[in-house]
């Protein structure tokens, strides 16, 4: 499914200039994360428009078709297919009867933007559609630590461009990194990355993120079992109030040997 030459369509190159301390004038190439618009169509009807870096997008259409409630296994894809034509962009999905059915019911109306979580969902009475989380997991500061670094890191399009939010995933002593233009985006990526490496909700216990964190992706976490996110910047008060009650322990400023801890500190 991973199609090739990915990262280089991820890097544009804009001519730009540059002013330094001194008052002098350079002009030179920039390189530039790329936005593109990505229509997903499910069974022959667009379900979402996103703006997305066009990177990994098997992982980002599984992942967000997870978060969204849509598929409950991958097994509901049949089939899919990515297209490009006069620069539009398209995914086109197969799915079964049952997983058609539920896109119908949250199908969204408006464009949703890279900096966008729930944009266009018709109904907001049902934006919570999971379970609270019960576990006796806990993990060490250390750990959330080395999960951060290990997230900066990994970063090879933010490394190029300094534009691109990422997120991380701690599992059986191992880590998923993926990037996009959107936060909402990396994560979906890689929950979707997650999935396609045969983990399932619960068998990842922690995610880290490069930005602020917010209800969507506490809804995202909770949606795929993760008990535990850390956020380099800090926390919305839905947020906290989504991690109180669903049990997720919600971690804020998580850079230069602190953190914060919003919702069920126990864990830590």
């Amino acid at each position: 499914m991973r199609i090739h030459g990915e990262l280089d369509s991820c890097i544009g190159w804009s001519a730009a200039t540059l002013l330094t301390g001194k008052g002098l004038s350079v002009a030179h190439q920039e390189a530039v994360l790329e936005e593109r618009a990505v229509s997903i169509v499910i069974n022959g009807q667009t379900y979402a428009v996103m703006m997305v870096t066009p990177e990994h997008l098997d992982d980002f259409f599984m992942g967000f078709l997870w978060s969204e409630a849509i598929i409950h296994g991958p097994e509901e894809i049949i089939a899919w297919e990515r297209m490009t034509e006069n620069g539009a962009w398209a995914i086109y999905l197969q799915l079964t009867a049952a997983a058609a059915e539920r896109a119908q019911h949250k199908r969204r109306h408006v464009l949703g933007g890279s900096a966008c979580g729930l944009c266009g969902t018709p109904l907001l009475a049902g934006l919570i559609p999971f379970a609270p989380l019960e576990s006796s997991f806990c993990c060490n500061p250390a750990s959330i630590r080395t999960l951060m670094v290990q997230m900066q890191e990994r970063q090879a399009l933010n490394h190029s461009t300094g534009t691109a939010h990422a997120a991380i995933l701690g599992y059986q002593r191992d880590y998923l990194v993926r990037e996009d233009i959107g936060r909402h985006n990396a994560v979906d990526k890689s929950i979707g990355a997650a999935i396609q490496h045969g983990l399932r909700p619960g068998e990842v216990n922690v995610l880290g993120i490069s930005s602020r964190l917010s209800f969507e992706i506490v809804l995202k976490a909770i949606g795929f079992g993760i008990l535990v996110i850390a956020a380099i910047s800090g926390v919305s008060s839905l947020a906290i109030k989504l991690a109180e009650s669903h049990g997720v322990t919600l971690i804020g400023f998580a850079r230069n040997d602190r953190m914060t801890l919003y919702a069920h500190p126990e864990r830590i």
